[in-house]
């Protein structure tokens, strides 16, 4: 009952006890109390309204960044927020239109994706506000407000912090779409690690993105396929970066969960400080890159309220707080003091203007490998080559990209991606692609080739082969086994019977033979006998790894207790078998697998190493200066090319004469008194 209502029926009540005093004494006189005034709510100072793009509004970035700002101006401008989350782009146009139709004094809208459907609304509702987070228009509109932010700024302090944190020389990135609003973070990133470089004669590589070859760039092409972040980042893992800047929204959360399964590299967040907005990354987050959304959207409320909006753009910078790279949190220990106060000085000189960029980063070539079934990191032939291209990258400044066949039908298909890609020299390993590899150089003249562990006769002008006289050290190796073994047996196996594999087995079959002449012993070789190839033992691939583990038990069940596999990854399941045994002793092959595979270390005598990294080195070296011709690189005891790796561990177990006669033997070899056709 409001006031005025109960003061009439006030006066209707004492007539009607006038009237009826005329008949009835005088009743005792009734207080009048008066009900409470009932206080009309005050008024919001404006509706704010957002529409969210497709992450939705806890998308841990832009979202919800912008929607703290509203949340924000809640609490002290008393203001009234709503949203609406957009599914999908269709769902931009009834947003706007509900919005529009509850006359809300400001309309926000979030990502370039809705950027046609805000300019379409805005322009056919000229009397209504709209502000448009990360994305602008040129020419402004009258009745609209960009937020944009020169996210570079802060990029370029990140790109210079990971690069004076990471241990193995290499960092990455990667976006979610190629679009400015995306790639200015990258760009960011790139220049503040060749800042870095430049600062301190170092050669850290950003992987994933250069400004200079932006369709290499590497993108998810979403914004919510997680998955995908997480196929990427162990990509960019693979590749040996150990700090990754994923700039695609919720897209960075699969990156996140890949790191952290990883557990060898760190993140570098974007949009929010991703150590408070994903706690359960904030053991692997660096620090963040961030756009203050919610400051710049809060400023746009204020100017609806005081009555100064207008078109145009509010530019976020580290000048105005508008971009900041987030506090190092559970990680502050990673970073130096020194690093930390030049990070700061950085800051400084972007804010006075004093800044000045790093030279571009010259690329000397751009190098790619392709790998044969075995994969990147075989323990063999694929990663030694590989290690040849990253010491390249390290020495001479290339830059690096591999591609793996995981089948045969793999190598004309990986083939034609690089030379589309203009790759200055394409690296292949084995003699599997030998047909794909030249097929591609004949009809591709002008790229330059090498491929590892095989060679073409005649040559082939845009070819370089890299060949091994690897049964000079396997010769050395078949010396050490019969002067070492125990039963009087050795063994040796192949992947598959062709001269790349066999010529190891001939050079220590040789070498048992040079023994038992020199010491008149009679020590057996079981599983090959360059006299009797037909008989010899293979296990026919390269990557079933049961079955070295079978021919391994079978050669120890004849006695063998040094064993040689040469078979790439097949070899590791030799290994299985002579550690569960328990009996027997290893010698590897291509590289020295008492460091590429250190689960094997104490029964591992030796390795017979082709160092396909120092001839693949040899090569890009050639593509640099100019020198490249076709023909073949022979890797020989003489040039280092081949050699047997240290005994470590098991050092004990080779006398002193014995060693000694194995050097005598190598320098009869490179002198050329011993010939071993």
């Amino acid at each position: 009952m409001t006031k005025k209502l109960f003061a009439i029926l006030s006066v209707l009540l004492v007539a009607s006890m006038l009237l009826a005093a005329c008949s009835t004494p005088a009743p005792t006189e009734v207080p009048v109390v008066e009900e409470p005034v009932v206080e009309e709510p005050a008024a919001a100072a404006a509706k704010v309204c957002q529409i969210t793009d497709t992450g939705g509004i806890d998308d841990k970035s832009f979202n919800a960044t912008a929607w703290k700002g509203i949340t924000d101006a809640q609490a002290e401008l008393g203001i009234e927020g709503k949203y609406l989350e957009s599914k999908e782009v269709a769902d931009y146009e009834k947003n706007l239109n509900a919005f529009i139709e509850e006359e809300c004094d400001l309309i926000v809208t979030v990502g370039f994706l809705i950027g046609d459907a805000t300019k379409a609304a805005a322009e056919a509702n000229p009397d209504i506000k709209f502000s448009i987070v990360d994305y602008n228009y040129d020419p402004a509109i009258a009745n609209v407000t960009g937020q944009i932010f020169n996210t570079d700024e802060a990029a370029i302090l990140a790109g210079y912090l990971a690069a004076g944190v990471t241990k193995t020389g290499k960092v990455g990135t990667f976006g979610g779409l190629p679009i400015p609003t995306v790639t200015i973070f990258m760009d960011g990133f790139y220049k503040g690690v060749a800042k870095y470089n430049e600062a301190k004669g170092t050669n850290v590589q950003v992987l994933g993105w250069d400004p200079a070859a932006p369709d290499s760039g590497l993108f998810s092409m979403s914004f919510d396929d997680q998955q995908k972040g997480n196929e990427l980042a162990k990509s960019l893992m693979d590749e040996g970066a150990d700090i990754i800047m994923p700039v695609a929204g919720p897209v960075g959360l699969g990156a996140a969960a890949a790191i952290k399964e990883r557990g060898n590299a760190y993140l570098i967040g974007v949009d929010s400080d991703w150590a408070l907005t994903s706690p359960e990354y904030a053991d692997i987050t660096l620090t963040s890159v961030m756009k203050l959304m919610d400051a710049t959207t809060m400023q746009v409320i204020q100017s609806v309220i005081d009555g100064s909006f207008k078109g145009g753009d509010v530019v976020g910078t580290l000048a105005n707080n508008g971009v900041a790279i987030a506090p190092f949190h559970e990680l502050a220990s990673l970073v130096p003091a020194e690093l930390s106060a030049e990070v700061e000085a950085i800051k400084a000189e972007i804010i006075a203007g004093s800044y000045t960029e790093a030279a571009p980063i010259e690329k000397t070539a751009l190098v790619c490998q392709i790998t044969d079934t075995g994969g990147i990191d075989d323990k063999s032939f694929n990663a030694t080559a590989w290690k040849g291209i990253t010491d390249a990258q390290a020495e001479l400044g290339i830059e690096a990209k591999y591609l793996e066949s995981k089948e045969v039908s793999d190598y004309e298909k990986n083939l034609n991606a690089f030379i589309e890609e203009q790759c200055d020299l394409i690296v292949t390993v084995g003699f599997l692609i030998g047909d794909a590899t030249k097929a591609a150089a004949e009809a591709n003249p002008d790229v330059k080739f090498s491929i590892v562990d095989y060679s073409y006769d005649p040559a082939i002008a845009n070819v370089t082969g890299q060949i091994f006289e690897t049964d000079e050290a396997a010769f050395l190796a078949g010396y050490l086994a019969a002067g070492v073994t125990k039963t009087g047996y050795v063994g040796t196996f192949g992947g598959l019977p062709i001269p790349t594999v066999t010529i190891f087995m001939d050079g220590f079959y040789k070498g048992v033979a040079k023994y038992n002449e020199v010491k008149g012993t009679d020590v057996k070789v079981l599983g090959w006998d360059p006299a009797a190839p037909d008989s010899g033992l293979f296990s026919m691939s390269f990557d079933d790894q049961q079955k070295g583990n079978e021919l391994a038990k079978s050669l120890m069940d004849e006695g063998a207790d040094i064993i040689m596999p040469v078979a790439g990854p097949v070899g590791l399941g030799a290994a299985a078998a002579i550690k569960e045994r328990g009996n027997a002793y290893l010698i590897g092959v291509d590289s020295d697998w008492f460091l590429t595979s250190p689960e094997y270390a104490d029964i591992t005598l030796t390795s017979v190493m082709k160092l396909m990294d120092a001839t693949t080195l040899q090569v890009i070296q050639s593509v640099i200066d100019g020198t490249f011709v076709g023909g073949n690189v022979v890797g020989t005891l003489a040039n280092n090319g081949v050699a047997i790796a240290p005994f470590h561990d098991l050092e004990s177990m080779v006398p002193a004469e014995l060693a000694a006669e194995i050097e005598q033997l190598k320098a009869d070899i490179i002198a050329g008194t011993i010939t071993l056709d």
